[in-house]
């Protein structure tokens, strides 16, 4: 089957044409090294301005191909072009199908000219056209295009590959008398599809997020980075793969876009993690996928799937219950068929699960296992391992054991303003910045410095109510800190009622209170305001990946309320930054 961009006919495509050329590409074996890009936006068109084209097919050792698709009945009077859909509805057009796939092979060809120069080796190509009607024999001849350049009804019925192969045979020939052409670069290999495959998707492709598919927050559309483009798109070649990256650089967002298009296309998933807010959240936002995509924190889904079975109730209360006795009992579930495996694996914070135990229970969850099944993994495996019991190298190694996943790296920093992103990694203790900033503006960071816990009070009380004073919706502010909630400053607030976010469901635009939560309970989400108190540690490790993940969470605003023991500390880091 060919490589299908996006995988899957989106559910908004009316043309039972489309879908039926859809299906052929993904179930033809002849297909196998293909690329086909489905509904692909021109920005820049030659004729109009803009266009699509239906399917753009990407051939190794043939050429790009234009092919626009007519469905339902189609005529030509007088010049002017009639399409008739099965709701007997018809539209006309002085533009026909075959103009529209030239036009648009011109303005694809002229897009890769300019990105790469007319010197390029995509540039020389073979970019070609054709049309297909799956509905009707199509036996009108014109000057304008070749007989082989039809895809009807009648071809498809005896054989689409024969089509093909006389379509790919016909068109070099009419070429390769060219004095230009020449083999070497005319007709791209597999790797120089690839390449271009990359530069068409991030340069004239916008996807809609979970977001907008869930009609979930303020439905506004929000368009991924090229580079995680790049990621989605280059993960549908890489069964097993491990992507890492820096806070705020869109891992949870791709995986549950990974999730979606495995399930469009059949398959059950399994996506997890070890926060049980994000798991939540996740949740969530996956509800309508409910049927084949699995969604739950590691843990309460452990506890859920053993619920009703008998096991060693002394467990419980030691202290490796989770992290080994449940993983091991659940992964016997597994191996003796007591529990139905999945198609895919996607773990969101690799980095805090990945151990002996996990890894054996995750080996017998996954059809193939760990060696030959589908699976990724997504994580920061530098500040953001606060739970892990092993370093980077450790975890790979235990990978490695079993496989050797196909490895991607995000550095583009969606989330964060400019100064967050800048300090986030100042304070945290980075030489080098761990991520790209897309140069979002914002404001700068707040540093309050407080003596004891009564004059801490005092100021956080007083940003406060200068934030409420603002109009700040109590939905857009978390207060974060590394000690629990009773051990806090915020219990000694009277002004404001600060309750401490157990799930999800609780943060709402309707919530008539300011929530609070740890940094380690508020990893993988995030807030337009952050506000962290009780910093009296920036030095030690510990610290600075707690800072890491406490600074990240936030948008828009940060406002640090550190320890006046903090203060020569915080002097140095600025020395470093101005040095």
């Amino acid at each position: 089957m060919a490589k299908l961009l996006p995988p899957y006919i989106d559910k908004n495509c009316k043309s039972t044409a489309e879908k039926l050329i859809f299906d052929i590409f993904k179930n033809s074996p002849f297909t196998k090294d293909w690329i086909v890009l489905h509904s692909l936006n021109l920005s820049q068109h030659t004729v109009r301005l803009y266009g699509e084209i239906d399917f753009l097919i990407m051939i190794p050792n043939a050429g790009v191909f234009v092919m626009e698709v007519k469905g339902g009945d189609v005529k030509c009077i007088d010049g002017v072009w009639h399409f008739t859909n099965r709701f007997k509805n018809t539209n006309t057009s002085n533009i026909g199908p075959f103009n529209q796939a030239r036009d648009a092979m011109f303005s694809l060809r002229s897009a890769i000219e300019k990105e790469f120069g007319k010197k390029h080796k995509f540039s020389k190509i073979l970019y070609g056209f054709l049309c297909a009607f799956p509905h009707i024999n199509f036996d009108k001849h014109s000057v304008e295009y070749e007989s082989w350049q039809i895809l009807d009804k009648d071809s498809m019925q005896i054989s689409i590959e024969s089509y093909f192969n006389n379509f790919i045979q016909k068109f070099i020939q009419k070429h390769q008398s060219q004095k230009w052409f020449s083999e070497k670069d005319c007709l791209p290999n597999k790797n120089d599809l690839i390449v271009l495959c990359d530069f068409l998707r991030g340069d004239f492709e916008r996807i809609r997020t979970v977001r907008e598919r869930l009609d979930e927050f303020d439905n506004q559309i929000k368009t991924y980075t090229e580079e995680q483009f790049r990621i989605l798109d280059s993960i549908q070649f890489n069964e097993r793969s491990i992507t890492q990256g820096s806070a705020g650089t869109g891992k949870t967002m791709i995986a549950i876009e990974s999730a979606i298009r495995a399930a469009e296309e059949g398959k059950t998933v399994f996506l997890t993690c070890y926060n049980r807010l994000i798991g939540e959240w996740m949740e969530k936002q996956l509800e309508n996928w409910k049927d084949r995509i699995t969604v739950s924190n590691l843990h309460s889904f452990l506890f859920e799937q053993l619920r009703g079975f008998d096991y060693d109730q002394t467990q419980k209360n030691k202290q490796d219950f989770y992290s080994k006795y449940l993983p091991l009992l659940l992964r016997d579930f597994f191996e003796k068929g007591i529990k139905e495996k999945f198609d895919l694996l996607i773990i969101d914070e690799g980095q805090d699960l990945i151990r002996e135990e996990y890894l054996q229970l995750f080996n017998s969850m996954v059809k193939g296992g760990l060696s030959n099944g589908n699976w990724e993994i997504y994580g920061d495996f530098e500040r953001q391992a606060i739970f892990a019991q092993l370093d980077k190298e450790e975890m790979f190694s235990l990978i490695h054991k079993t496989s050797h996943p196909t490895k991607f790296l995000l550095k583009i920093n969606c989330r964060n303003t400019k100064q967050i992103g800048e300090e986030t990694a100042l304070i945290s203790g980075f030489e080098k910045s761990p991520f790209l900033l897309e140069h979002l503006e914002g404001i700068p960071v707040e540093y309050i410095f407080y003596k004891d816990k009564s004059e801490q009070n005092k100021l956080l009380a007083e940003q406060l109510k200068k934030l409420s004073g603002n109009k700040l919706p109590l939905s857009e502010l978390i207060i974060l800190s590394p000690r629990k909630f009773e051990n806090s400053t915020l219990n000694l607030i009277d002004d404001f009622t600060i309750k401490e976010i157990k799930n999800t469901n609780e943060i709402n635009t309707e919530q008539d209170f300011i929530g609070f939560s740890t940094v380690q309970s508020y990893k993988g989400m995030e807030s337009n305001y952050v506000l962290i108190t009780d910093i009296e540690d920036m030095s030690s490790e510990i610290a600075k990946s707690l800072l890491y993940v406490g600074m990240s969470r936030a948008r828009y605003g940060l406002i640090m309320m550190l320890s006046e023991t903090m203060r020569n500390d915080y002097k140095e880091i600025l020395r470093k930054k101005f040095n």
